[in-house]
């Protein structure tokens, strides 16, 4: 075991905060808008810190360090693509802004006002689809993480993903969004410790340091560990494609759940703006200590999902491995929660109550308390927990029976668009 009582008690502490706090939050719960976009009061300081903490999760953290391991300083591109998409966003408003002014909870719910129910039926459809595919290797890659830092025995690396999975169910269930955005802050510090001590150790390890990470890309990349137009993964039309999703990326539902949760359209652009400072960050470092773990191991070969995490299980002190380790479990609760509410809220809300309208012959006209002649706002809530559960089962067995074919970026950016 890599790590010490100090750091598994720092992590004890702070998932039993995390439950604490989703157990307070259920109080707070008095409609499905209150549930699913946190009564959209979040101020843009809040705002801003739970999406930050989405889009960092601990399954982006893994595969942004595969891509390191694997290509070298290559795909530092995607940082700065999603740097140039989240300006322009911020800058514009782009589809951003007229959601939020809309009072829309979910993107189908657009479809509805602008056409008809049966489109929003059908983009409801393929959005849930795409978006529980996309989301199938979350759970065990965060697992291995888990299994890699602590050195633990691979063979346990399903029982601890189906551990990590009931903690986040549960607060999920418990309290919604509001859960989500209250220990989300809590995550955003930590998620920010965590990448700043993370980072320092690697930059000052007598094995490490920016020196012999270069080297190490030299040695086993040669060039085009250095050149993304010559690498033969990447190349022009990798970097256009980044640039495309990750503008039209805006619409996906996890990361439009911060915005439509805002208090106006205008902290909802600012968000988008803000947050702009930190994208290329969460890219950039955690495919900096996968070539940390290159330069460490010293074995291209070594499987990149364990390979990172056990480096630095390795050369962390006591105290920051707790830490960090502590980060991490939060970059997987932030991703996991909030991918959770966000899909289970579009089957209730974009398939499930559209097809009860239709079957009922309502009007069509969106009712006081969010809701469109469908399902009534505590039945919408209901089937919502309900299908957390069921996503989440789907997660564990999808997880665990999954073989990648290629690397999890690739899976998850082609599933994603």
């Amino acid at each position: 075991m890599n790590l010490s009582w100090i750091d598994y008690a720092i992590v004890l502490v702070y998932v039993g905060g995390t439950i604490v706090a989703g157990t307070l939050a259920r109080g707070a719960i008095k409609g499905i808008s209150d549930f699913l976009v946190a009564g959209r009061g979040l101020k843009i300081h809040m705002a801003v810190a739970t999406m930050v903490s989405t889009g960092l999760g601990l399954v982006t953290v893994m595969y942004m360090a595969e891509e390191g391991f694997k290509y070298g300083f290559v795909p530092f591109v995607f940082g700065l693509m999603a740097l140039i998409t989240t300006v322009i966003i911020g800058r514009t408003g782009f589809i951003v802004s007229r959601l939020r002014h809309l009072q829309v909870m979910t993107v189908p719910e657009f479809y509805e006002l602008k056409y008809t129910r049966g489109v929003r039926l059908l983009g409801g459809i393929i959005l849930t689809l795409a978006g529980t595919l996309n989301m199938g290797l979350f759970p065990i890659l965060g697992s291995k993480f888990v299994v890699g830092f602590t050195g633990l025995d691979k063979e346990y690396v399903n029982y601890v993903m189906i551990g990590m999975l009931l903690i986040v169910v549960f607060y999920t269930l418990m309290g919604g969004m509001v859960s989500v955005v209250l220990t989300d802050f809590a995550q955003f510090v930590l998620l920010s410790l965590g990448f700043f001590f993370g980072t320092y150790v690697i930059l000052n390890h007598p094995q490490l340091g920016w020196d012999n990470l270069v080297q190490a890309v030299q040695v086993h990349k040669g060039d085009v560990g250095f050149d993304p137009i010559a690498n033969p993964g990447y190349g022009i039309s990798m970097i256009l494609f980044l640039f495309c999703v990750g503008l039209v990326g805006v619409v996906w539902q996890p990361e439009m759940m911060r915005p439509l949760s805002a208090e106006s359209p205008k902290v909802a652009r600012r968000v988008f703006w803000i947050s702009a400072a930190t994208v290329m960050g969460r890219a950039m470092v955690p495919m900096f200590w996968g070539i940390a773990a290159l330069a460490y191991f010293g074995n291209p070969e070594l499987d990149p999902h364990y390979a990172m995490p056990e480096m630095l299980g390795k050369i962390l002190p006591i105290g920051i491995a707790g830490l960090l380790m502590a980060g991490m479990f939060a970059a997987f609760m932030s991703t996991h929660d909030s991918y959770l509410l966000a899909w289970s809220g579009v089957i209730v809300r974009d398939v499930v109550s559209p097809i009860k309208a239709m079957l009922a012959k309502s009007s069509g006209e969106r009712e006081a308390d969010g809701t469109w002649g469908g399902l009534s706002s505590e039945r919408e809530i209901y089937w919502t927990r309900a299908i957390v559960v069921i996503l989440a089962a789907f997660l564990a067995i999808f997880g665990a029976l999954y073989q990648l074919p290629e690397t999890a970026f690739r899976f998850m950016y082609v599933t994603g668009t």
